[in-house]
């Protein structure tokens, strides 16, 4: 009996030196036993010679056998010694030649290794041998024993791992893929620790860590987190249970916080997270973070001044106040906030990028460019910063130097959508408006699976007038998304302008059903529906129903859509009231200093319905006038062969459309 006391105090003692301390419960089951059974006999001392040799015990040398001694007394006491009772646990063997532990000189090395680890390669090692052990077979002891110590050791490395990585922050891991790489090695040793014992809440709490990091899983990292908060309630029912420390337990519930996709569950364990450590102001500005997110401005602020009380050095602090305070409209008092900010960090970028968009809000646009100058001085690569300067250089009609910035984001960035957008704008924008065709049409060839390129390039068509090119980029958009609203208003647009007007008046019923109480909408298709020269398209009632849900909306105030009432009532044939929404009309343009822009048509207008006709128009052959007229003109054209028979409404092969001089005022965006 006391031979397997002491083999068991044996490993007990080695593994806490391992694993600083902890031991496992039958260990310490050991620890307490009778002490007339810790008299051990001189033999039994010589055994454990090496172990107390480590905690500084005295050794009496002369009791220590010869090794042929050893080996005789050990005989004479297999026939002597009184065998352990059956509910003791087996005392692993002391020879590596043991039948039934053929892997315990592999378990031995990493024994050694592990004592003197200095190095990650160590470590390896290490946990290859315990492998090798575990491989080669151990009795059931010895193989509790090396699975706690490669639990212990996988952690360390999983530790090690982690360090770089947390330690080495990272807005973008795709441009580092050793950070990437070492994120997951660390990931690996974590998944394989909670594999083997699934109570290791460090682990667990690692996990979730490493996953809430940019390109984590969101949520595993919920899930692991959610296991140390388990094990934390688990131990509260049980009062063996291992239980997570308090720091732990709130950290987990802060990083879950983080990663919760619903915003009530974010705020509650924010709340729990600042409830376990209230003097944690991290925890605070997370949850004030959550407030802001939900727009509760006040209880934001609540929180960052009690975080400002406890860390009233650290300026992230006072940047989020300021951004806070920006929620109130506060922009002086946040602009305050953002110095004091740059005062505590100097080389802090974010305060330089907010106050250049605060500038901008309260139109001081040269001291925004300002800000963002600094700001490209601190890091002169940085994209965020090149964006921002790129749209208030725009804004500032400071065309060239946007460009430049432009150009130096796709430097870094060749597949950025958004500044390729920029670019073909800014040349839209220098005149250049060829150059930016040019530029999108061979984007959009090169990945014509992208809305956001193909969009902007429907635009610049529709403002050259190119219907043709237009529908075809448009209806390409709507293949790829069939609920695209601005595609498919835009296309009825661009199809009334080609004068398919069976086809606009189809798209503009699906923009209709999409946004019921858009006045763009209902003013292009109620204009359709009242000036179509086409008989099978016009619709005088439909067209003062939906002209009249215009003006309301837009509360009789646009002189565009009270001129497509006046239209509308006199295709039905209240000529009088058609008058009258056309003269209101005139007056509002007048009002608004925008007669100008519609080039007489307004007046025009006005006069047929005096004359007791209706209006019609075909943009493409330039057609706008009275009914009689219009008619005339069609006709004339259909002799050209410039169209088909007009009842087929269909058009010939697509041409160079007329550039009509009168604005194109159905095509309302």
């Amino acid at each position: 009996m006391s031979t397997h006391l002491l083999t068991k105090l044996t490993l007990a003692i080695t593994l806490s030196l391992l694993l600083g301390g902890v031991q496992p419960a039958w260990a310490q089951e050991a620890a307490v036993a009778p002490a007339e059974t810790a008299a051990a006999a001189p033999d039994e001392q010589a055994d454990d010679a090496s172990v107390e040799a480590s905690e500084d015990t005295a050794e009496d040398e002369e009791s220590a056998p010869s090794e042929k001694t050893d080996k005789k007394e050990t005989e004479g006491k297999e026939d002597t010694e009184e065998k352990p009772d059956a509910a003791d646990k087996p005392a692993p063997p002391a020879s590596p030649e043991d039948p039934d532990n053929p892997g315990v000189d592999a378990l031995n090395r990493a024994i050694e290794l592990k004592l003197d680890a200095q190095e990650l390669k160590d470590l390896n090692e290490v946990v290859d041998l315990l492998d090798e052990a575990r491989e080669e077979g151990l009795d059931s002891e010895n193989s509790e024993f090396a699975e706690e110590l490669l639990v212990a050791t996988l952690l360390q490395r999983a530790a090690s791992y982690s360090q770089v990585v947390l330690g080495q922050p990272i807005t973008d891991p795709r441009r580092d893929p050793r950070w990437l790489t070492v994120r997951q090695y660390a990931l690996t040793d974590l998944q394989r620790i909670v594999s083997l014992d699934e109570s290791q809440a460090t682990a667990w709490l690692l996990i979730g860590r490493l996953q809430s990091l940019p390109m984590g899983s969101s949520s595993e990292a919920r899930r692991a987190l959610s296991q140390v908060i388990r094990l934390a309630e688990a131990a509260q029912e049980d009062p063996d249970a291992e239980a997570p420390d308090a720091t732990t337990i709130a950290q987990a519930y802060a990083l879950r916080g983080a990663a919760q996709k619903n915003a009530a569950d974010r705020l509650e364990d924010f709340n729990k997270a600042v409830e376990i450590d209230p003097s944690k102001a991290e925890y605070l500005l997370l949850r004030a973070q959550a407030h802001r997110a939900d727009g509760r401005a006040d209880e934001c602020i609540a929180d960052i001044d009690k975080a400002i009380e406890m860390a009233p050095d650290n300026p992230k602090v006072h940047e989020l106040k300021a951004l806070a305070l920006l929620m109130q409209d506060k922009q002086e008092e946040a602009l305050e906030s953002f110095d004091r900010a740059s005062e505590l960090a100097p080389d802090l970028l974010s305060p330089y990028q907010y106050r250049g968009e605060v500038f901008s809000q309260l139109g001081k646009l040269d001291e925004a460019i300002a800000q963002l100058d600094k700001a490209l001085e601190l890091q002169p690569n940085n994209l965020a910063s090149l964006l921002i300067r790129a749209q208030l250089l725009t804004a500032n009609d400071e065309f060239e130097r946007a460009l430049a910035d432009v150009d130096s984001i796709l430097k870094q960035q060749p597949g950025l959508v958004r500044a390729h957008l920029m670019k073909a704008q800014t040349l839209d924008k220098l005149d250049r408006t060829d150059e930016a065709v040019a530029w999108l049409e061979k984007l959009v060839a090169i990945d014509p699976n992208r809305p956001e390129l193909q969009m902007q390039l429907a635009a610049f068509y529709a403002d050259k007038q190119m219907a043709p090119e237009a529908i075809e980029v448009l209806t390409k958009v709507l293949e790829l998304d069939e609920g695209n609203e601005l595609a498919r208003r835009l296309r009825g647009d661009m199809y009334l302008y080609a004068g398919e007007h069976e086809k606009a008046i189809e798209d503009f019923e699906i923009a209709l059903e999409q946004s019921p109480m858009d006045p763009g909408v209902l003013n292009n298709y109620a204009w359709t529906l009242a000036t179509s020269p086409y008989d099978n398209v016009r619709d005088g009632e439909k067209a003062v129903e939906l002209a009249t849900k215009a003006a309301e909306v837009t509360e009789y105030g646009a002189p565009h859509i009270l001129s497509t009432l006046a239209a509308s009532l006199a295709e039905k044939g209240d000529f009088d009231e058609a008058v009258k929404r056309s003269e209101e009309a005139i007056a509002k343009a007048t009002e608004l200093d925008t007669l100008g822009g519609y080039d007489g048509q307004l007046e025009a207008e006005l006069r047929c319905y005096q004359s007791h006709e209706p209006w019609r128009e075909l943009q493409k052959q330039g057609v706008s006038g009275p009914a009689s007229k219009a008619a005339a003109e069609i006709a004339d054209g259909e002799k050209k062969g410039d169209k088909k028979d007009a009842a087929t409404v269909e058009p010939e092969a697509p041409v160079a459309p007329v550039v009509n001089e009168t604005p194109a005022r159905s095509i309302d965006f």
